[in-house]
């Protein structure tokens, strides 16, 4: 199979199958021999497509006045995709491909349907989506970020600010490694990697983070050494809100796959930290992990946050919990279509289950940070304040980001402020008896 070929397996399974982005397409690469090209090539067409695809539909549908198979409609979108964002590739290379794959898998009649949209699209001015009469709807096509999404983040950030959230959602996403101080210091491993080849820079957003440019990180190595971890800089602020000190015992509630409770072990050489997960499947994930990074003190095992009878109490919780996971759009861009408003009251009561259930395995004195990965005020300061209010012994703990110049109980770190993923993170306190 060739890459378009390829890429049209891939954006079936992500769209129509319910498959995860970066496993569907790590599976494609892993089981296919590519050159670099052509893995750059196949993870454009399918990330581009799925992350515009509210503009194709903008775009294209003028153009189809029949019903389509869905395989028929794929095709044309990342074909479409390929036309008004890929330049170097020529529109009739592209259209030409597709109907050779649409005559591979339907015949002559299903390839003429897909030459003739295609044709008619290639041959006419692009549809001004500045011609939407509504702020919203205008904002929706040009971002592809559905209107519920939109009108969430109007309500609280405005107009202007759900254009700056929604664009930079869209924007590529900048790739960190989180250094592992346990085994080498910041300054050695940029050395390292720098002479290895590797295009690197430290990142003034965290002492322990580095800017990586370009895809074969992963290939070197000091990361099967343990050297570093993937993460992203707003997942590593949990840990400068936590504060692990020697000697403290941590839970990580909601563990898989694991990158905050072992930020928090590799800065303590003494202590103990319990990674839990309900999910069993991904136990054995955490703990590879922790043993690439040759850490120790550990202990990783499956436990419902909600109700798990966990056997000690903890100096430190974390509660890295299930969400919408709206603010890693760019990294899975499908999350914007698969999420509906439907999804955040159950959502909601799941957060605060896992809230009030955990806080009684926290010491008196002892810290407990809330975070997620979206950007949505239900599942972010609503939650906050409604676990603060139904719990007497907890309270707000402020704590700093100098990076982002923050000091405060709570921050929702939005994507535009520093190129990070949008995060929101609380620190609580339990009272001393």
């Amino acid at each position: 199979m060739n890459v378009r070929e390829l890429a049209l397996e891939a954006y079936t399974q992500i769209t129509d199958g319910g498959g995860y982005s970066n496993i569907v397409m790590n599976d494609i690469i892993k089981n296919n021999e590519m050159e670099s090209a052509d893995r750059g090539l196949l993870t454009e067409i399918v990330y581009g497509t799925i992350s515009k695809r509210l503009t194709i539909e903008f775009y294209i549908t003028p153009y189809i006045k029949t019903k389509l198979k869905r395989w028929q409609k794929s095709l044309i979108y990342i074909s479409v995709y390929q036309i008004v964002w890929l330049e170097r590739v020529p529109n009739y290379a592209v259209i030409n491909e597709a109907v050779d794959i649409a005559k591979n898998i339907g015949g002559p009649g299903h390839a003429n349907v897909v030459n003739g949209v295609l044709r008619n699209f290639e041959r006419n001015p692009l549809r001004d989506i500045q011609k939407v009469k509504k702020d919203l709807s205008r904002l929706s096509i040009e971002t592809s970020i559905p209107l519920w999404i939109l009108k969430q983040w109007q309500t609280h950030h405005g107009i202007e600010g759900a254009g700056e959230i929604a664009r930079a959602l869209n924007a590529h996403p900048e790739m960190y490694i989180r250094t592992n101080t346990s085994v080498i210091s910041r300054e050695e491993l940029l050395e390292k990697l720098q002479i290895d080849g590797h295009d690197v820079e430290e990142s003034d957003l965290h002492p322990d983070a580095i800017k990586v440019r370009g895809g074969e990180i992963l290939r070197s190595p000091f990361y099967r050494q343990g050297y570093f971890s993937i993460q992203d800089i707003s997942s590593m602020l949990v840990n400068t809100a936590l504060e692990p000190a020697y000697g403290d015992v941590i839970l990580d509630a909601c563990s898989a796959p694991g990158g905050k409770g072992l930020h928090a072990l590799e800065k303590i050489s003494t202590g103990h930290v319990d990674l839990s997960d309900i999910h069993a499947h991904k136990i054995p994930l955490i703990k590879a992990q922790a043993d690439r990074l040759d850490l120790e003190n550990f202990n990783v095992f499956q436990g419902d946050a909600t109700t798990h009878d966990y056997s000690r109490t903890y100096d430190r919780i974390i509660v890295d919990a299930p969400c919408s996971g709206l603010g890693v759009i760019r990294r899975k861009p499908e999350i914007r279509y698969e999420r509906t408003s439907n999804d955040i009251e159950p959502l909601v009561e799941l957060q605060l289950d896992i809230l009030n259930h955990v806080k009684n395995y926290l010491k008196p004195g002892g810290i407990l940070i809330y975070s997620t990965c979206t950007i949505h005020q239900m599942e972010n300061e609503n939650v906050a304040y409604t676990f603060n209010k139904q719990n007497d012994d907890m309270e707000f703990d402020p704590f700093s980001i100098d990076a982002l110049d923050f000091e405060g109980p709570f921050k929702q770190i939005l994507p535009q402020e520093a190129g990070t993923d949008g995060f929101f993170i609380a620190r609580f306190r339990k009272k001393e008896k």
